[in-house]
């Protein structure tokens, strides 16, 4: 019988052993991983292109490339997409980000074959309507004045402008500007630019039984997309001066902060460690920044601190919301908690917090096959060292005060951080 008296056993985390994924090139240049589990019912696909806003000339090309391929195929209209989704119970939709765009089916496994052609004739034979385009160009644009009007979404672009220059393709947000010049012609050369099945790959997970592989080759090797106007885009990423911007926004009560600076490719041997400094710093609930700042001063609700990698650069950011008259005192706040971390070995108590607290949450992000086939994809697209998340467990188990207090000193200098405000100071 279970004695209720007792708390359940504990154990370290040593290690963890994530499920390795069968890789399969097919014929016409598509590389397919699969990862299986049948525990569940349930599939999904992940169609990854070399099609992200780095490789655009046209900002908001490859948002809206991505989406018009919902708009139109070959074989199916968009109320035909949307209808056949809709009725085996799926989801298919996009995701486009600062490098690549995603395309992702998630179905039950049994419904897989009926729903293949459909998702593959979006992908290879999409034929950009009209009028559809004029009508999505509407709703996007619509949709950018409401986010133009957030301090938050103002904020973030006016840092990362001081971080990589207006116009890098980094940067976040777009401009109303930016979408009244862009044509359909612009999202038909950005596909045929960008899209090629040599350089697809594509993530299955789940159920994945000896027939329903044969189903999904036998469809994914009939996809022939080749790039008919090749573009290779390159861009610099230059070392811009430190500087404080504010974006007035005379009638606003509160003020956005953004506090950031450019930091090391998540390849770096600092990396990992510095994923620990963050934690710390403001990366959840308890941490000095929200003891500070929420806790102690009451100026916010929150406030975090974030790094985020990409394929090509990676940046460190703190983003708070606060009441406009105390934007210069939260600010001060940042910096004293940041000098602390210089100045101060962090405490063993508050660092054995934060290490179990971490080990916690990475165990519980791969409780599923979906999450697990996520770290799988940021171990192949970022090209990391398959023991990276290994790696990342012994990190924290082992990482000293001293070496965090080391690190805070390089990388958090107070001088090389960028202040981005969207709103207003107390006068």
């Amino acid at each position: 019988m279970l004695d209720r008296t007792k708390a359940p056993e504990t154990y370290e985390i040593d290690a963890v052993t994530l499920q390795i994924a069968e890789v399969q090139h097919l014929p016409n240049g598509v590389k397919l991983h699969m990862i299986k589990n049948e525990t569940q019912p349930v599939i999904r696909l992940d169609f990854v292109f070399n099609a992200g806003k780095w490789y655009e000339a046209h900002p908001g090309a490859s948002d809206l490339t991505a989406k018009m391929l919902f708009e139109g195929s070959l074989h199916y209209t968009a109320r035909q997409i949307a209808d056949q989704v809709a009725y085996y119970g799926a989801s298919f939709d996009s995701n486009h980000g600062y490098d690549r765009t995603e395309f992702t089916l998630y179905c039950l496994s049994k419904h897989l074959k009926a729903l293949l052609p459909l998702v593959c004739d979006v992908i290879q034979n999409p034929v950009f309507p009209e009028e559809e385009f004029d009508l999505l160009k509407q709703r996007t644009i619509q949709n950018l004045r409401v986010q133009r009007q957030k301090n938050n979404y103002l904020a973030t672009q006016a840092l990362t402008q001081q971080l990589y220059g207006e116009n890098h393709p980094y940067v976040f947000g777009l401009e109303e500007s930016h979408l009244n010049q862009l044509t359909l012609a612009t999202l038909k050369q950005f596909y045929a630019s960008r899209y090629d099945s040599n350089q697809l790959e594509i993530f299955a997970c789940g159920d994945l039984d000896r027939t329903i592989e044969e189903e999904l080759k036998e469809s994914l090797q009939s996809l022939n997309i080749n790039r008919k106007e090749p573009i290779e885009a390159t861009h610099q990423i230059l070392e811009l001066k430190p500087q404080e911007t504010i974006v007035k926004m005379p009638d606003s009560l509160q003020s956005s902060i953004r506090v950031g600076k450019r930091f090391p490719l998540i390849q770096d041997l600092d990396y990992l460690k510095l994923k620990v400094l963050n934690e710390i710093l403001g990366g959840y609930f308890g941490s000095r920044l929200m003891r500070n700042i929420r806790e102690d001063k009451g100026y916010t609700y929150g406030i975090h601190s974030v790094i985020s990698p990409k394929e090509k650069d990676s940046i460190f950011y703190i983003g708070t919301d606060v009441n406009y008259a105390v934007t210069d005192k939260t600010i001060e706040e940042i910096k004293k908690e940041i000098l602390q971390l210089q100045q101060e070995d962090v405490p063993e108590e508050e660092l054995h917090t934060v290490k179990n607290y971490m080990l916690g949450k990475f165990i519980n992000n791969i409780a599923t096959i979906f999450d697990q086939a996520d770290k799988y994809k940021r171990v192949v697209l970022h090209d990391l060292d398959p023991n990276h998340y290994n790696q990342y467990i012994t990190t924290i188990r082992t990482i000293t005060a001293p070496e965090l207090k080391g690190l805070a000193q390089k990388y958090l200098d107070i001088d090389s951080l960028h202040i981005a405000i969207a709103g207003r100071k107390a006068e």
